[in-house]
């Protein structure tokens, strides 16, 4: 059950931006073997002077065009955050011309008890 944060500047176009939500979640599929209709995707657009993104950092040679993706999800292995990166590469890349020092990823694992999706109950925990 991963929350996906995906943070762009913003002036994209609707079918980019589409484009860049479904590449995640086709990522996330192949790489962590979510379910198709776990999709939980929250997507922002930021005016440049608000995005500030070292381009240089780790070797970064990043443009104006960086993704921010801000993953929270139940744990994974250190495999599967791997394989992530490597797939959202391959799938970003083709489809919207993402260039690869473009995709930025965070993760941040917790606990099933910290999930809710409604009706006051922590539906993974049980």
């Amino acid at each position: 059950m991963p929350l996906i944060q995906i943070s762009l500047a913003e002036g994209k176009s609707p079918e980019y931006i589409q484009a860049i939500a479904d590449g995640i979640h086709q990522a996330l599929q192949t790489s962590w073997k979510i379910l198709l209709n776990d999709r939980f995707q929250i997507i922002s657009e930021h005016k440049k002077s608000h995005f500030l993104i070292d381009k240089m950092m780790w070797n970064g040679n990043r443009s104006d065009d960086v993704v921010v993706i801000h993953i929270t999800s139940v744990l994974r292995t250190k495999e599967m955050k791997l394989n992530l990166y490597s797939e959202l590469v391959k799938v970003l890349t083709v489809n919207p011309g993402v260039r690869k020092e473009d995709i930025f990823v965070t993760i941040v694992d917790n606990t099933p008890e910290n999930w809710s999706f409604g009706k006051g109950l922590a539906q993974l925990s049980a």
